[in-house]
């Protein structure tokens, strides 16, 4: 099995530009600042079909070719990264 290249999403903030995962926590506080969220995409990662980990601790590529290369040329792990 071959790592799975996906979208990198993150939630960016329309007005501070602040960005942040969406694998973590609800970005906002208050009911009033959720309009203020949205999803993004900012390029193209890895996702650890065994692990289901996503991202490799590095930037997303630019480019669905370059992750894919990425992908092709290595293996992934079976253990989680911090197992």
């Amino acid at each position: 099995m071959n790592y799975e290249v996906i979208e990198s999403r993150v939630w960016k903030h329309k007005v501070t530009g602040q960005l942040v995962s969406i694998y973590g926590a609800c970005p906002w506080t208050l009911d009033s600042d959720k309009p203020n969220w949205e999803i993004v995409v900012r390029g193209w990662t890895v996702r650890n079909p065994y692990t289901n980990e996503v991202g490799i601790c590095q930037p997303p590529w630019r480019t669905r070719e370059e992750a894919q290369k990425f992908a092709d040329e290595h293996a992934p792990n079976r253990t989680l990264m911090y197992d």
